[in-house]
């Protein structure tokens, strides 16, 4: 398989510089000419990514011809510019990499002819099949709900791959189609065909694929599937790519008001109550601040739960992130607790931004005292009674306590 494509010469072409030869879109040309060996390049970006491993590449000018051979890098996406390095493949900006020659290696007659305005250089590129090169994975990051927090680098890695492995293909053709850009192949990926995906795409990528990884918004991996193939490409020293972008639990950071100069992301804590508040009180220990998200018809519970443990922790509720009904609340976490039990039917996605009190969080004397007095048989009702009075809590937020004591 081969790709040809043609350049002028440039009256500034030096091609005087030891480790690269560039072949550029730009009509002209400064302080790039010890690299820069022709102009206005009419390359395909979309045939040149069908190139694997192994390439010769062949320059022809002025009735003077020069080779050179390269490995294709496997983060070449297009660009403007064809670099080819003598060096180690860079992840940006690098057509091809361990290039047999560098500039100043060129017959120095084809220099001399690819400086001539009126030149015409013929360029070809050649895939040997003697030597084969892993791909790369792209671990991209997709808008949460405003289209236009994409990124320009993620719609180049979109168009620009072989396959994305989606978690949802429907909705990954239907951001495609509002972006107004191609329509990528896709394949499903997802928690219950994990495995089976994460064996072929291993497969492909062993072949030289560019393949893209993304979940159905925000950043992949983070309580979305796509952690087997990622660590098992890792494992077997695959390039992994991340492309950045949007993040619910980042984007409640920005806004929560809280001190997360240090936080932990804790996902989604158990469902069960008691589970739940172990929980809490284990991830407060760190005194960190905690993000976590939840499911509309459990964020009741769940701030129940974080008030019976600290009540008086300060938390940042998020709801629909970068969307029409973006909402934030702030309070105390009994505050916001008895907020949200009044809302019968609460709509949309929850991330929360916990920062516990450390100290509160562990057992004090009077939790040791409740808990052999329950272990006695007395009545938690009775119990929470006292705490009400002792630790001046609201007699649901007292009884809740008590209740999460309970083994």
């Amino acid at each position: 398989m081969s790709v040809s494509f043609t350049c002028r010469g440039h009256p500034n072409i030096a091609a005087t510089h030891a480790k690269t030869v560039e072949f550029t879109r730009d009509p002209d040309i400064s302080r790039r000419a010890t690299c820069v060996l022709g102009v206005a390049s009419d390359h395909d970006d979309a045939a040149l990514r069908t190139l694997r491993g192994h390439v010769e590449v062949t320059i022809a000018c002025g009735g003077h011809v020069e080779s050179l051979t390269a490995l294709v890098s496997p983060f070449f996406l297009g660009d403007d510019s064809l670099v080819l390095r003598t060096g180690e493949g860079l992840r940006g900006r690098t057509f091809a990499y361990d290039a047999s020659k560098g500039s100043s290696d060129l017959d120095r007659d084809l220099v001399a002819a690819a400086q001539s305005p009126g030149a015409t250089l013929h360029v070809t590129v050649r895939a040997t099949g003697r030597r084969t090169a892993p791909g790369a994975l792209f671990v991209v990051a997709l808008p949460i709900g405003n289209d236009r927090d994409v990124t320009r680098r993620a719609i180049d890695v979109l168009t620009g791959v072989d396959l994305v492995l989606a978690e949802d293909t429907r909705r990954l053709h239907a951001l495609a189609q509002r972006l107004g850009i191609a329509t990528p192949p896709a394949r499903s990926y997802y928690d219950e065909n994990e495995a089976g995906r994460a064996a072929q795409a291993l497969e492909m990528l062993e072949s030289g694929a560019r393949l893209a990884l993304v979940s159905d918004a925000g950043t992949p991996l983070t309580s979305d599937p796509g952690y087997v193939l990622v660590s098992q490409a890792a494992d077997r020293g695959m390039p992994v790519v991340p492309v950045p972008g949007a993040s619910a639990s980042l984007a409640v950071l920005m806004a929560s008001g809280l001190p997360v100069d240090r936080y932990v992301f804790a996902g989604f804590l158990p469902r069960r109550s008691p589970a739940r508040r172990a929980a809490l009180r284990e991830l407060a220990r760190a005194g960190l601040a905690l993000v976590c998200y939840e499911a509309p018809t459990r964020i009741a519970s769940f701030l129940a739960d974080v008030a019976a443990v600290g009540p008086g922790w300060r938390v940042c509720v998020g709801r629909e992130m970068t969307k029409v009904f973006e909402e934030f609340r702030y309070g105390t976490a009994a505050d916001l607790a008895a907020e949200l039990a009044d809302d019968e039917r609460p709509l949309g996605e929850f991330t929360i931004v916990i920062a516990p009190d450390a100290a509160a969080a562990e057992d004090t004397g009077d939790d040791a005292l409740l808990r052999a007095l329950l272990a006695q048989g007395v009545a938690p009702s009775t119990l929470a009674r006292a705490l009400k009075q002792a630790r001046g809590l609201s007699r649901n937020a007292a009884y809740e306590h008590v209740l999460g004591l309970e083994p």
